[in-house]
């Protein structure tokens, strides 16, 4: 019985991907630069010590620069909220991308790639943020009981590319080396635009209960509270997604070091361990939209900030056990759990927090991924002068740690994931108001 509504439950998902237009653009164009993005990320510090001839310590704060990302979010999202043009965005910045990849490649000054980033890539991964939103105004236009299931899928789709890109770039980099490679890139960032040519997205205006409940009320500050939402709950939602998440960063920049430089792990080895995480987290993002459907948001978020500090833990303990690649394994499981709840469902809690602006909401929240990078290239940097490789770790684990606390407290004053009981005496309560989507063009 649960097994035929498990396979029913993904037929109804997949039938309505499939119906859709945009949904199946997106799927393909996210699997497209999920491999391209996913070739060069792990091989990053390599390229900046190798051929920037960068020391360590200078390569790890190179990830400073993505603190250019969360302006860049907050500016590319709200002109995607204001225009509702969200694909148009998203190819502009696409085209940043490649521009920023390419000269990537023919830098000859150390300071170049810090330019590069803050300039062109911080651009290009907001308007990636901009597919998100796309996917929820079709949600929205055409709504379905599984929506974390579909969000699941669409977030699947980039592990797609991340079991296939660490590995070809680990190769690719040894055959044509580093420069080359971000070449590769920057191309797979223009082929990642095919999938969507010709697709169009209308956008939509997102009419609240406000006014109704302003009417009954006879005044206007009931309107003006509902219509302007805090930023505030975004915000430290985004920064406990930080603090979780700033190891993952830590991780794709110094395990292949550690991998290379202390275990001597030929070139497939290590794109092996790194492509290995993304195979899982396939296999683990529909059991946690499942999970989240039955159990709430919450508690599947606070299992997955867990695991994050179980895994840094079993990075950290490498050294204790033999052979040495066990616990690394045992903590890309473990990551991937953590990646595939709150990958899954951590951008719709923050597009529900703001659902007048969810391109803006898109877009910081995803900025996130950015900060992570700055973070943890600060962390890095700091652990592998202090505590040396794979001791770092540990690092990265306290801060995991502190990102499950304040998660708990965040979801004890304001609950991320209200029970459905309430919502429905809510519901229940309140006035029939003019639909949540209501069409106004096309883009």
């Amino acid at each position: 019985m649960a097994r035929s509504r498990g396979v029913s439950r993904r037929s109804a998902v997949a039938g309505y991907i499939l119906r859709s237009r945009l949904l199946r653009g997106v799927f393909v164009c996210l699997v497209v630069s999920g491999i391209g993005i996913s070739i060069t990320s792990p091989q990053m510090t390599l390229f900046l010590v190798r051929d920037v001839q960068l020391s360590d310590t200078a390569a790890g704060l190179f990830y400073l620069t993505n603190l250019a990302a969360p302006i860049a979010g907050y500016a590319v999202g709200s002109l995607s909220d204001r225009t509702g043009a969200r694909l148009k965005v998203f190819r502009i910045s696409a085209l940043a991308g490649f521009l920023g990849w390419v000269l990537m490649a023919f830098v000859t000054q150390t300071w170049m790639p810090f330019a590069i980033n803050i300039l062109l890539l911080s651009i290009a991964g907001a308007g990636a943020a901009q597919l998100q939103a796309a996917v929820r105004d079709e949600l929205d236009r055409q709504p379905t009981p599984l929506d974390n299931s579909v969000v699941a899928v669409m977030r699947m789709a980039m592990a797609v590319g991340w079991i296939v890109g660490p590995v070809l770039g680990a190769v690719l980099g040894a055959l044509i080396g580093l420069r080359p490679l971000l070449i590769v890139t920057g191309v797979s960032l223009l082929l990642s635009l095919v999938p969507l040519i010709g697709v169009r997205a209308a956008p939509y205006s997102r009419v609240t209960t406000a006014p109704v409940l302003a009417r009954r009320s006879g005044g206007r500050r009931e309107s003006r509270a509902s219509g302007g939402r805090s930023l505030v709950p975004l915000l430290l939602f985004t920064g406990i997604y930080v603090l979780i998440m700033c190891g993952e960063t830590v991780k794709l920049a110094y395990l292949p070091l550690y991998l290379d430089g202390q275990l001597h792990a030929d070139a497939a080895v290590r794109g092996a361990i790194i492509g290995f995480q993304p195979l899982v987290e396939i296999a683990l993002m529909p059991l946690a939209a499942a999970a989240a459907d039955r159990w709430g948001v919450a508690p599947v978020l606070l299992a997955g900030g867990i695991m994050a500090v179980a895994a840094h833990v079993s990075y950290a303990s490498a050294e204790l056990v033999v052979p040495h690649l066990v616990p690394l394994i045992v903590g890309q499981v473990l990551m991937a759990g953590v990646i595939a709840t709150f990958g899954v469902l951590g951008i719709t809690v923050a597009q529900r927090l703001q659902p007048e602006r969810v391109g803006m909401a898109s877009s910081v929240f995803l900025s996130a991924f950015a900060i992570n990078a700055a973070v943890g290239g600060l962390v890095g940097s700091i652990g592998t002068a202090w505590l040396g490789l794979p001791h770092l770790f540990w690092i990265s684990a306290t801060i995991a740690a502190a990102g499950v606390v304040s998660l708990v407290v965040l979801n004890a004053v304001a609950p991320l994931d209200p029970s459905r009981r309430s919502g429905r005496a809510a519901r229940a309560a309140e006035p029939v108001a003019a639909p949540v989507c209501a069409p106004t063009g096309d883009a």
